[in-house]
């Protein structure tokens, strides 16, 4: 190669690391892509174009170049572990883990791949394997905010909250302007009830990064729960400016509508959402709720069916549209998504019950009555379960049966008219024989001697 190729290759090489400090980054993976062309054997070049991609989230093309810069120089460890990194974020983890292999055969004191790890099995699920990562990263160095970053996710997941609260901080310990860590905080702390706590790390991440639009959501929705309504609004304003084609920013705002209970506004917001998505299952749900009290069944019915198509396995959701289908009436569908939802939740005493219901409007009373004992291995004391568990058993002749769950549902609420009425209506109902005495003159046997 000419000296003067080789001088223009370099020149471009410093062009694209000022370009990527510019926030420049496909001018600069153009520039890197140049003077590879010009001299494609320097590994160093194909390492900072895979970094350039990776930054522009083209991380299959990372991927080639990482692998590229790999084939000139195989045991470069920084490489290996932003390849494995890259794989991962991919969901192929197994490759993730052989790169990772590989800089253990190289170098098992590299610490940063020990922190990618405890991601990586956290993903997998793997909380245990997570672990040993953790504390083999601990064994070179105890002041890596990565590892507690990451460590912190792992417990999370696992619901080991206030362990997950404390990674956390020490991370902010170690490093205040971390990216991440204060929304974390925020949503551990809300998990936990603690809503100004939530508040106070939700501001403080907005201080971090004001134009977190995601961060924007997650605290508007925290503030909606509080009732602070202009505020919330304030931030699902500020979130729609920033993504003005998110769905999710006019949900929220839909809900909000609804909580300050402006229907028509509510109806807009919700009709935007799924305009820029149409596979918006909640967004279709709550427009179903808001035709249904305008009494437009048919309209309402046709927005459920398609939020089902994409409700895929979310129980949440499940829940949501099972209830609306009940409240429409459409029965049959109620009774299929709520079957399905207790395959998903087999301990959650209201979907027992709720499908309870949907048996008895069908008339399958015997499958009714067992769904609502199901309930109530769940939760002993649930009155309105007892309650539906007489009306079962009293349309099914079994009048005793209907007597001890009035019963039992009365000494839970004492004060409850529909109970003492249910109770006055079953004294006087009479057995089918004592009504065959009563209107045939019949007689025990001790009577007529």
């Amino acid at each position: 190669m000419a000296r003067n190729e080789w001088i223009d290759a370099e020149q471009r090489v410093d062009r694209a690391r000022d370009l990527y400090e510019q926030g420049q980054l496909a001018e600069a993976a153009a520039e890197l892509r140049a003077a590879l062309a010009a001299q494609p054997d320097q590994a160093a070049w194909h390492f900072n174009l895979a970094l350039t991609l990776e930054a522009m989230e083209d991380c299959t093309e990372a991927i080639a170049s990482f692998h590229a810069a790999l084939e000139l120089d195989g045991e470069d460890v920084e490489c290996l572990n932003c390849l494995a990194a890259c794989l991962a974020h991919l969901g192929r983890y197994p490759e993730a883990l052989d790169c990772y292999a590989r800089i253990d055969a190289v170098d098992d004191d590299y610490e940063p791949s020990y922190c990618n790890r405890i991601a990586t099995y956290t993903e997998l699920g793997n909380h245990e394997q997570a672990e040993v990562m953790f504390y083999r990263a601990r064994q070179i160095t105890d002041d890596c905010p990565v590892c507690s970053y990451n460590i912190g996710n792992s417990l999370y997941v696992r619901g080991l909250v206030d362990r997950a609260i404390l990674c956390w901080q020490e991370v902010l310990q170690l490093q205040p302007d971390h990216p991440t860590a204060h929304g974390r905080l925020a949503d551990a702390y809300w998990r936990q009830g603690e809503r100004e706590l939530a508040c106070q790390h939700f501001q403080a991440q907005l201080g971090v990064d004001p134009d977190d639009a995601e961060t924007l959501l997650d605290y508007g929705d925290l503030l909606m729960d509080l009732g602070r309504y202009e505020w919330a609004r304030r931030r699902y304003a500020q979130a729609a400016k920033l993504s003005p084609t998110d769905a999710d920013v006019y949900v929220s705002l839909g809900e909000l509508a609804m909580k300050s209970s402006d229907a028509d506004e509510a109806e807009r917001w919700f009709q935007t959402a799924v305009t820029f998505c149409e596979k918006r299952p909640r967004a279709r749900i709550r427009l179903a709720q808001l035709l249904l009290k305008r009494h437009d069944v048919a309209q309402a019915a046709k927005h459920l069916t398609l939020a089902l198509k994409n409700c895929s396995d979310d129980p949440k959701l499940l829940e949501e549209a099972g209830q609306v289908l009940m409240d429409a009436q459409l029965t049959h569908q109620a009774h299929r998504v709520l079957g399905r939802l207790a395959e998903l939740c087999p301990n959650n005493a209201v979907v027992h019950h709720n499908l309870a219901v949907t048996c008895f409007r069908l008339r399958r009373l015997d499958e009714g009555v067992r769904h609502c004992r199901r309930a109530l291995r769940i939760r002993p004391n649930y009155p309105l379960a007892l309650r539906n568990l007489a009306i079962a058993h009293m349309r099914l002749g079994r009048l005793d049966r209907a007597r001890c769950y009035v019963a039992r549902a009365l000494r839970l609420v004492p004060a409850s008219g529909a109970l003492q009425g249910l109770q006055r209506r079953l004294a006087r109902r009479v057995p089918w024989w004592r009504q065959l005495w009563r209107r045939f003159g019949l007689r025990r046997r001790s009577d007529s001697k």
